[in-house]
């Protein structure tokens, strides 16, 4: 299938989809929100698959099945929340997502349902308020994505990191892991609403112990997490 034909078919199936799967992730989210995350990440496959993104992931064997993590990943594209529910889909993953997102009709109805946690930057207290239901989902059972540069990179290349996210596997006493995402940038980069078709790379890193660990150290367990991800995306 050519480009353009591809992009086609994935506005249609947004406009067809959203509302549908939103819907149905709402009604199921009362009674099973592990059942209604199972319709999100249908969905997540679904635009991969339309939009020709092939994925290799490399690092998975550092990870324990049915573990809980905060993964902390570097943002390049709006793609990378479908990749990263693909790759790390084994771990039943929520997302930190900007508080507009939510006010989306369906989509962000849906994302909600399925508990995802709005944040909001520029607000110190609500960034505790998301700390705290980050840290909820992680005794519920889930594993948390965390993107520390905050947005997305106008150029690919890592933006300075905000610590605060680093205090959530410090205070749940799970162990954080560092995951580079290399290609979403060329898929569909930032501004552009047309897609390349193409390959990512998820690169994950060993997880990083927290046991010990105090609100002082985030500085230093985020130094740790950027040093792998400046080392994967230099690679070849």
């Amino acid at each position: 299938m050519g480009t353009f034909l591809r992009n086609l078919a994935l506005w249609i199936f947004a406009l067809i989809s959203v509302p549908l799967f939103g819907t149905v992730a709402i009604l199921i989210s009362p009674f099973s929100r592990p059942l209604a995350h199972k319709v999100a990440w249908l969905w997540c496959r679904l635009v991969l698959l339309i939009s020709g993104v092939r994925l290799e992931v490399k690092g998975g064997e550092h990870l324990e099945p049915g573990k809980r993590y905060v993964f902390f990943a570097n943002h390049q594209s709006q793609m990378d929340i479908p990749v990263l529910e693909e790759a790390l889909r084994a771990f039943e993953i929520r997302f930190l997502a900007k508080r507009s997102l939510f006010k989306i009709p369906f989509f962000g109805w849906g994302i909600w349902a399925i508990g995802y946690i709005p944040v909001e930057r520029e607000d110190p207290r609500e960034g505790v308020k998301s700390l705290l239901a980050c840290v909820e989902r992680i005794r519920e059972g889930f594993s948390v994505v965390v993107f520390p540069e905050g947005t997305r990179s106008p150029d690919g290349r890592l933006l300075p990191f905000k610590t605060a996210g680093f205090l959530l596997p410090i205070r749940s006493r799970v162990p954080a892991v560092p995951v580079a995402l290399r290609g979403t940038r060329k898929i569909l980069p930032r501004g552009s609403l047309y897609l390349h078709p193409g390959k990512v790379e998820v690169l994950v890193g060993p997880p990083l112990p927290t046991e010990g660990l105090g609100p002082r150290d985030r500085e230093r367990l985020a130094r740790e997490v950027r040093k792998f991800l400046e080392k994967a995306l230099e690679g070849p």
